[in-house]
């Protein structure tokens, strides 16, 4: 081991460089090509992404499903809201002051169905909304009104500062102030006159990755708030897009459906039809957003007249319904029957313990 050692430093003293240090370091050039060798000269001591010690922590459900489809907007506060009351509590242990409540500090899954609504990625392109096309101007008011760079009044985007305009100081154990908070975060930061689809949905740009994509009924959506510092977890979103669409294939199995990973695309497919969409973002290794899976929605609002779904042209759009019509297992389960089975899947995937909350009504 100590001449291959020497024989990589002799060829590549720039990529292997790291051999001797922690392996938490060496992640860090991971993607050079000699990385997966030199891994293996690592040492683990002090790793703390070594599945033998992994310690269970606990991830608790808040669910809006037996209240329906809600507006998209209201999904989207009630991630900002805690999150930031997780932000805030971290804060104040960094400066060693006393925390206003400690049950702030876990990590969240909050699942829902929304109403129809179409969303772009914070840095996605207005050419994948096709209907624009068809506008008279080219949709040139609506492209400005969804732009990136646009701040004006007439933004159709979800938005807001969330630490100067934004007042978090609530408690978890009070759900009256909890949901005062969502409520005025949602009205806050809502467009009042939003960019609308030909079929009628709004259409925002907000803060996750990726290109334009629909969330509408029959949709299962979950956004996860994990605290991707803590020892069960990477700190590595590539790492947590993987894992993210391993809950969705082993869910899927549970329903005898056999689907993939794309090496280029995010998300998890069946054949070259996507079945959900996988979207993320962070904020000092806290996640936000997350999957989408396409139990039984209406796939016309899919149509590529009028969008070019996570802008890929040439794959279409399936789900749970549409797969399994016709089979032996002609029988598309309920919105909570698949969200029982994804949150088995995301305990077994993460390591946590998935803990019912209170539910968001």
């Amino acid at each position: 081991m100590q001449q291959l050692m020497q024989h990589l430093l002799l060829l590549y003293p720039k990529r292997c460089s790291f051999i001797t240090t922690s392996y938490s370091e060496a992640r860090r050039v991971k993607q050079n090509n000699f990385s997966s060798i030199c891994h293996i000269t690592t040492h683990r001591s002090n790793s703390t992404h070594s599945t033998n010690n992994i310690t269970n922590n606990s991830a608790y459900v808040r669910s809006a499903l037996s209240a329906g489809p809600i507006p998209y907007q209201k999904g989207w506060a009630w991630q900002q809201v805690l999150l930031n009351r997780r932000m805030n509590y971290m804060r104040m242990q960094e400066k060693q002051e006393t925390s206003p409540d400690g049950k702030q500090d876990k990590d969240w899954i909050l699942m829902f169905e929304h109403q129809p609504v179409y969303t772009l990625g914070r840095g996605a392109t207005e050419d994948y909304l096709t209907f624009l096309n068809n506008e008279a101007d080219g949709g040139l008011e609506k492209r400005t009104r969804l732009s990136r760079k646009y701040r004006g009044e007439d933004a159709s985007r979800l938005n807001i500062d969330r630490f100067q305009k934004h007042n978090t100081s609530g408690t978890a154990d009070n759900p009256t102030a909890e949901q005062d908070e969502v409520d005025k975060l949602s009205n806050q930061s809502i467009c009042n006159r939003p960019v609308l689809a030909p079929n009628g949905s709004p259409i925002y740009r907000i803060e996750r990755g990726g290109e334009v994509t629909y969330h509408g009924p029959g949709q299962l959506v979950m956004y996860p708030l994990l605290n991707l510092k803590q020892p069960n977890y990477q700190q590595d979103l590539h790492w947590y897009l993987r894992q993210i669409e391993e809950v969705i294939i082993r869910t899927l199995l549970h329903f005898d459906i056999k689907s993939n990973r794309d090496d280029i695309n995010t998300g998890v497919w069946v054949g070259k039809n996507k079945i959900a969409a996988v979207g993320v973002s962070a904020s000092k290794w806290i996640t936000t957003h997350g999957l989408a899976l396409n139990v039984s929605p209406n796939l016309e609002h899919f149509d590529k007249d009028i969008i070019t779904p996570c802008g890929i042209e040439e794959r279409g759009v399936t789900s749970i319904s549409e797969v399994l019509r016709g089979t032996s297992s002609d029988h598309c389960p309920s919105l909570n029957e698949v969200a029982d089975v994804a949150l088995k899947c995301f305990g077994e995937v993460f390591h946590v313990d998935v803990t019912e909350g209170r539910p968001i009504r």
